[in-house]
C-alpha cells in the first residue's frame, strides 16, 4: 500500500512539473508584456497590429502617419538610361519601318496601293513584305506607348520638391537612433538615405519629397522652421520643451508654428507703410524725403521678397504704389 502511495505522488510530481513548464513556454499563457530594446514599439502580443515589426514595417508605418517623411530616390540616372535605350530601340525600329514602307513600295508583286490602302496591309497574306510592315507597325505601336508613358512620368518625377534638410534629418533619426533599432538597414539598401559623414547631407542627389511642406515656402517661413526652430529647441530649458513621444522624441504642432509665423508677418506688414508715413512727416528736407523714399522702397521690396511668396511683377507693383503715396509728402513743408 505504501508502494501505490508513492507511485501516485511521484505520478503528481511529474504532471505538476510538466504543467509548470508548459505554462512558461505556451504562447497562450498570460501573454506577458516585452519590450524589445532594438525598437521603440511595446506592446502586450509579438502580433498586434496597432504595432508593426522592427525593420521596414515599422517604417512603412511611419510613414504613412507622418507624410513628411515619405522621402523616396527619383532614380534620376536609371530612368534616363532606360529612355535612352527605348528612344534608341524606337529609332532601329523607326528605321527599318521606313526601309520596309520604300522597299515595298518598289517590289514588282506588291499591289500599287500597298501604302495608299491600311487595309492592304491589315489583311496581307502571312510571311509577305506587307505583313511584315503591318506586324512592324503593330511592335511600333506598343513600343510608343511604353515609351511615352515612362517619359511623362519622368516629367511628373522632376515636378516633386526636394526633401527639407529637416524632415530628411528626422527620417534619417528614425532609420539610426538608438531608440529606434539603430542603423539595421544593409548594403545596398542602406546607400538610399545615407549622409556624408562631414556635412551630414544626404549623398544620393536624386530624393524627392512626395508631400508639400506643411508651411508657406517663402525664404523666411522656411528659415523659421528648417534652421531657427531647431536652434530654438535646442537652447530651450527642458521643462518649456513639449512633451516626448512614444519614440523619445519631441513633438510640434505645425499648424501652431504656422499660426505664430502668420502673426509675424501679419504684423510686419502692417508696421511697415505706417512707419514710413511717421518717417516722412518728421524729415523737414525735401532731398532728405526722396533718400528716404528710396531707400525704403528697397526695404520694402526686400521684406515683400522675404516674407511673401510673391512673384516679381507683384513685387514691382505693390513697391509702385507704396512710392505713389510717399510722394504726397514730397510736396508738403512742414513747419
Amino acid at each position: 500500500m505504501s508502494e501505490e502511495s508513492a507511485s501516485i505522488e511521484s505520478i503528481e510530481e511529474k504532471k505538476a512539473t510538466v504543467t509548470e513548464t508548459a505554462g512558461v513556454n505556451s504562447p497562450s499563457a498570460s501573454n506577458p508584456t516585452f519590450s524589445r530594446q532594438d525598437t521603440v514599439f511595446s506592446t502586450t502580443s509579438s502580433t498586434s497590429p496597432a504595432q508593426p515589426a522592427h525593420g521596414y514595417p515599422a517604417l512603412a508605418h511611419l510613414v504613412g502617419h507622418e507624410p513628411g517623411f515619405a522621402i523616396f530616390r527619383r532614380f534620376g540616372a536609371l530612368n534616363a538610361k532606360l529612355l535612352l535605350y527605348m528612344q534608341a530601340e524606337l529609332v532601329q525600329l523607326e528605321q527599318e519601318l521606313s526601309d520596309l514602307e520604300h522597299s515595298n513600295s518598289t517590289y514588282s508583286s506588291t499591289p500599287p496601293s500597298l501604302q495608299h490602302n491600311v487595309s492592304t496591309l491589315m489583311h496581307a497574306p502571312p510571311n509577305t513584305p506587307a505583313a511584315k510592315q503591318w506586324s512592324l507597325i503593330q511592335h511600333l505601336n506598343s513600343k510608343i506607348r511604353d515609351y511615352n508613358k515612362l517619359i511623362l512620368e519622368h516629367e511628373q518625377l522632376y515636378k516633386l520638391p526636394p526633401p527639407s534638410p529637416s524632415e530628411f534629418e528626422n527620417l534619417w533619426n528614425f532609420l539610426h537612433g538608438p531608440d529606434t533599432g539603430g542603423n539595421w538597414l544593409q548594403h545596398p539598401e542602406s546607400s538610399i538615405w545615407a549622409t556624408d559623414p562631414t556635412t551630414g547631407k544626404a549623398i544620393a542627389p536624386d530624393l524627392v519629397a512626395l508631400s508639400s511642406p506643411p508651411f508657406p515656402t517663402d525664404p523666411f517661413t522656411t528659415w523659421f522652421f528648417q534652421r531657427f526652430h531647431p536652434w530654438l529647441h535646442s537652447h530651450l530649458p527642458s521643462f518649456l520643451l513639449p512633451a516626448t513621444s512614444p519614440d523619445g522624441s519631441y513633438e510640434y504642432s505645425d499648424a501652431s508654428l504656422n499660426r505664430f509665423v502668420n502673426n509675424v508677418i501679419t504684423v510686419i506688414s502692417s508696421l511697415l507703410p505706417t512707419a514710413s508715413i511717421f518717417a516722412l512727416y518728421y524729415i523737414r528736407s525735401t532731398t532728405w524725403r526722396l533718400v528716404f523714399i528710396l531707400g525704403f522702397g528697397v526695404v520694402f521690396s526686400g521684406a515683400l521678397a522675404v516674407f511673401t511668396g510673391a512673384r516679381r511683377v507683384e513685387v514691382f507693383a505693390a513697391a509702385v504704389a507704396l512710392a505713389s503715396v510717399q510722394v504726397v509728402f514730397v510736396g508738403i513743408n512742414v513747419q
